[in-house]
């Protein structure tokens, strides 16, 4: 009976020190979007932008330029899309973007790296998506969706390519931006 107690014991202790041991596995439940801002996943990584400038401006050559530019940290993201031959005003139109004129831009700061290019991503390249969804020209508040893909070069010190690193630009979205209309 002894025997059996001093078993029972090293069995409950060894359960205990084995339980101990065991970590529980974390849960990465990414945050969720805002209600209001510019958000996008990179990369399949949350990431929401803490500063953001929403610009559009008239130029009687060139159209209506929309730019919205979001920074979080070093790494921003900028979308500029182009309207030609249109009135002044301030107003967008609602629907997809002219793809010819779109250009798609995620950037890592300092933008001109050492050795690395990173360049903005034409709105014709494959996977390139930016649709205005609402615009609100008395408030001036603008909110649409975005996705596109985007790759940055390194090169070594005489110009070969060493790598090339490939975002993915994802389930992007601004939504109740200020804008501010320049003529």
């Amino acid at each position: 009976m002894n025997t059996l107690k001093h078993l029972l014991k090293a069995a409950l202790l060894f359960t205990v020190a084995l339980l101990q041991n065991c970590k529980k596995e974390a849960i990465n439940t990414p945050a969720a979007p805002p209600k209001q801002g510019m958000y996008a996943l990179i990369n399949d990584t949350a990431w929401t932008a803490v500063t953001i400038t929403a610009l559009l401006e008239y130029d009687a050559s060139t159209g209506k330029i929309f730019t919205l530019r979001g920074t979080t940290g070093d790494k921003i993201i900028q979308l500029t899309a182009i309207q030609n031959n249109v009135a002044a005003g301030n107003n967008f139109p609602v629907g997809p973007a002219n793809k010819n004129f779109d250009s798609f831009g995620y950037y890592i700061m300092p933008i001109h790296r050492a050795l690395t290019e990173q360049n903005p991503t034409a709105g014709t390249v494959a996977g390139t998506s930016l649709v205005i969804t609402s615009i609100d020209t008395a408030n001036r508040l603008i909110s649409g969706t975005f996705s596109f893909p985007q790759a940055d070069t390194a090169y070594d010190a005489i110009g070969n390519v060493t790598v090339v690193q490939n975002n993915l630009i994802t389930n992007g979205f601004f939504k109740q931006v200020h804008y501010v209309y320049t003529p």
